[in-house]
């Protein structure tokens, strides 16, 4: 079994600041992953995929972790179908993992009372890419003017915030709602935002 280390000519001493991202070429049954999960599933969002590491977990090493639990997981659902973004197929799935291991395995996260806030502006960020993915601001922008027509003010006052990375509670001490309460709204907000913009969601 060999490991593919993403970047590819990855170089400790001429990259000493990039953190690798090491992943098996194999699934645990012995079959050779696809490569286009590693091509265009891994690398071209390999570096959200150490934020949402360092995000999610506090430490952007357990990237490869969070990042080989996404790939094996979608070669097992899809095995040589990529679909049209299978770099937003690996960063979803990623984010999955990483939440799960956060309060310590699926069964546990499920289980738990749902605190939905943290993962909703994950997966919007993750969606939506408002900061940093393909015409992020033309997108941010459209879904404001949509807010502001519809009038969905408090909504349209939680985006500045999402996108300076406010933690939960300044959103609970700001609008005075449970952190429940305020995930749902934004959520059901944006996304008849984005449908009114025409946005795919």
């Amino acid at each position: 079994m060999a490991v593919i280390t993403i970047p590819f000519h990855y170089d400790e001493r001429s990259d000493p600041s990039i953190v690798p991202i090491c992943i098996a070429d194999t699934d645990p049954q012995g079959d050779k992953i696809h490569p286009g999960w590693f091509e265009y599933g891994v690398l071209p969002v390999a570096d959200p995929l150490r934020a949402l590491s360092d995000r999610i977990l506090h430490d952007v090493w357990r990237v490869s972790e969070i990042t080989e639990r996404a790939v094996q997981s979608l070669w097992r659902d899809h095995r040589d179908n990529l679909g049209e973004q299978p770099s937003h197929r690996v960063l979803r799935r990623a984010r999955e993992y990483a939440a799960d291991l956060r309060v310590g395995g699926r069964r546990v996260r499920r289980t738990a009372d749902v605190e939905l806030f943290a993962p909703t502006l994950e997966t919007l960020q993750d969606q939506v890419d408002f900061a940093a993915q393909i015409e992020a601001k033309d997108t941010l922008d459209r879904l404001i003017r949509e807010l502001d027509r519809l009038g969905l003010k408090e909504v349209r006052a939680m985006v500045p915030m999402m996108l300076r990375d406010c933690d939960a509670d300044e959103f609970t001490k700001q609008f005075g709602k449970s952190r429940n309460t305020l995930s749902q709204q934004f959520y059901r907000g944006m996304r008849k935002a984005a449908r009114a913009a025409r946005i795919s969601w």
